[in-house]
């Protein structure tokens, strides 16, 4: 998609991302995660903190994706970790210190979802 400025860039278009769905879209040289939720488009960094293991390929429920791998919960709206890696791991999965994701503004243009980076 076409970069607007050096803080903006158009990265879907809304029929892409129906509600309920998510998708990896790169912009400002990130993997990022898009997500529909009733009513609005949020976007957060796509990998999560262990492995950096992507997120698009998680099960969204609501505004919480779970990653698959290891079942830690993100909520879209915000990038906050809600949830900490499954137990019945081994150890040095269980271990590793789960951190919240990078979030980013989107703003809706015509039929474009826009992410602005601060």
């Amino acid at each position: 998609m076409a970069r607007r400025s050096a803080m903006e860039a158009e990265v879907a278009k809304l029929a892409e991302v129906p509600v309920g769905t998510m998708k990896r879209v790169r912009a400002f040289d990130q993997d990022i995660l898009l997500s529909s939720v009733v009513g609005a488009m949020y976007a957060t960094q796509n990998n999560c903190g262990y492995m950096r293991a992507g997120l698009a390929g998680g099960t969204p429920d609501g505004n919480v994706v779970t990653r698959a791998l290891h079942g830690a919960k993100f909520d879209v709206t915000s990038g906050r970790n809600v949830g900490g890696i499954r137990p019945g791991l081994p150890s040095v999965v269980t271990e590793v210190d789960v951190q919240s994701l990078k979030a980013y503004g989107v703003e809706i243009r015509g039929s474009s979802a826009c992410l602005e980076d601060e």
